[in-house]
């Protein structure tokens, strides 16, 4: 499994020639940066990774908030067409992205959004994943103690900021990292929305430097370097809030 990553990050440090010579080699003969230079010097790289940082941070805190809200609601709270509501949410989660996509791509364009953060940003800013993951874990907690609260004078705002909050920062973790990971892997939509260079995410921008610079697959390498390398520290150092996520998510049935 690791082995196409460890070979990924070698060949970015190799020339063109050297990538596809025969018979191939694993370590670079010749150590070489011309990939990422060529990256920095002739496209807008980094500007395509602040628009991953910027469009994967934003939408990630929205969903964070919404799910965290909302799954406190459809777990600790009565209310006509709930279940309604929630078997709607539910079905949204079945639907496959293509579907969304062209529906999604006039609804932008006639509201002249098309090229922005916020066409960028919008459809992954509220998760339906995210609101039964929460959902699912606040359905554990007691309600006995959300009663005992109010008894004591504590608003719904209170409860929710002092009691449930706190005790969900746990699936919250997973929700922000499977959040951030889908969106800075996110490819069609932004191909679909964005019409200009500077408008690109990494992952668009790394796919599409294979036509601006034709046969540098040590441009490709150091492209899908630059693009895997948040990520994946991300992913490092979150490990244990995405295994709680995914296990939080089963506690409870209904």
């Amino acid at each position: 499994m690791l082995y196409p990553f460890i070979w990924m990050i070698l060949s970015s440090f190799k020339t063109t020639s050297e990538i596809v010579a025969i018979p191939p080699t694993f370590f670079p003969k010749n150590f070489s940066t011309s990939g990422y230079q060529e990256l920095i010097n002739k496209l807008s790289i980094l500007r395509n990774f602040f628009n991953s940082v910027f469009v994967s941070g934003i939408a990630t805190l929205s969903a964070t908030a919404c799910a965290s809200l909302a799954g406190f609601v459809f777990a600790h709270y009565q209310f006509r067409g709930k279940n309604l509501f929630f078997t709607i949410l539910l079905t949204s989660m079945m639907l496959p992205a293509a579907v969304t996509v062209l529906p999604l791509h006039a609804l932008f364009n006639n509201l002249r959004l098309g090229n922005t953060y916020t066409a960028l940003i919008l459809p992954y800013a509220l998760s339906g994943f995210s609101i039964f993951l929460v959902r699912q874990f606040m359905q554990g907690i007691p309600a006995e103690i959300f009663e005992a609260a109010r008894i004591d004078g504590a608003s719904d705002w209170l409860c929710y900021r002092k009691l449930a909050l706190p005790l969900t920062l746990g699936p919250l973790g997973g929700v922000a990292v499977f959040t951030f990971l889908t969106v800075w892997n996110q490819f069609w939509w932004p191909l679909m929305i964005t019409n200009s260079a500077d408008m690109r995410t990494m992952a668009l921008a790394v796919a599409q430097s294979a036509t601006q610079i034709a046969q540098r697959f040590d441009v490709l390498a150091a492209g899908a370097v630059l693009a895997i390398a948040p990520i994946a520290i991300l992913f490092g150092l979150a490990t244990r809030q995405v295994v709680e996520g995914i296990a939080f998510s089963g506690m409870k049935e209904g």
